[in-house]
């Protein structure tokens, strides 16, 4: 989670091209490091303050907002100082959005419309309360929303990206994803994307707001989470398999990352 975008996202019914969920990010350890798709994500904001930066520009999430993150955009999520958040994730596959004329347009990455919200709050209600037929509504629901948007709140995109740094911090995330378990090197990362080590770190750190080497880290301890939930193997299994050669480090970096000992993740009920 073959790549023409970072993160793939599978659908367990192709029937229905959905992806929604609740998350929370805590001063704990909240954030969730620098991705693209070609599927636009809808965040609903309920409570605390959060940080978007898609393609370095960055602006608030705030209680009661939604943010719109466009097709194809790099972007990143850290966590205001001090505080915890709480939104909904919307993610449509374009698919189900054929009638809706989304080619070479984007939407305005901030909204406080009472009818926008109202869409978005039926797909919650559906979603939550899953009563029968509750897929379908959800998906009229969706279409609703987007001609919505469509119709108020889309123009034309005219814009043409001013920078190369973008594609070349996603060249490298490609990269970064298909070889985190190996002991891979910021040399060879830098070889990889063509741009010297200076030049390229810097530009990364401006990016995604991390490091190379703490991108790293956050893939390896997501990697080892999604491991412990699963309940396939113990802690060392998972820290060996997520590219981490030291218990007692994985230990600490993975408390850093999610604010958690890998000995308080429980595994999920599937």
């Amino acid at each position: 989670m073959p790549f023409s975008s970072y993160e793939t996202l599978p659908h367990a019914d192709p029937s229905f091209p959905i992806i929604f969920h609740l998350d929370q990010l805590t001063r704990l350890g909240g954030g969730v490091a620098a991705h693209w798709h070609e599927s636009i994500e809808l965040l609903y904001c309920i409570s605390g303050t959060a940080r978007i930066t898609a393609d370095m520009e960055t602006q608030s999430m705030c209680a009661g907002e939604i943010s719109v993150i466009n097709s194809g955009t790099l972007h990143y999520i850290t966590i205001e100082p001090g505080c915890d958040c709480q939104y909904y994730c919307l993610i449509v596959d374009p698919s189900l959005l054929s009638e809706v004329p989304l080619e070479n347009r984007v939407f305005q990455k901030q909204i406080s419309d009472p009818a926008v919200q109202t869409y978005y709050r039926q797909i919650i209600e559906e979603m939550e309360k899953k009563p029968p037929c509750y897929k379908e509504a959800v998906k009229n629901w969706t279409q609703l929303l987007f001609i919505e948007l469509y119709r108020r709140y889309s123009s034309q995109n005219h814009l043409e990206s001013s920078t190369h740094q973008p594609e070349m911090v996603k060249k490298a995330i490609l990269y970064l994803r298909e070889n985190f378990r190996d002991s891979v090197t910021i040399d060879e990362v830098c070889s990889h994307a063509g741009f010297s080590k200076y030049y390229f770190c810097r530009v990364f750190k401006k990016v995604t707001g991390r490091s190379v080497m703490e991108y790293v880290n956050y893939l390896r301890c997501a990697h080892a989470r999604r491991l412990l939930e699963s309940g396939g193997c113990n802690i060392s299994e998972c820290a060996f398999q997520s590219g981490f050669s030291d218990i007692s480090y994985f230990t600490k970096v993975f408390k850093k990352q999610t604010g958690f000992l890998p000995s308080q993740i429980k595994k999920r009920s599937f």
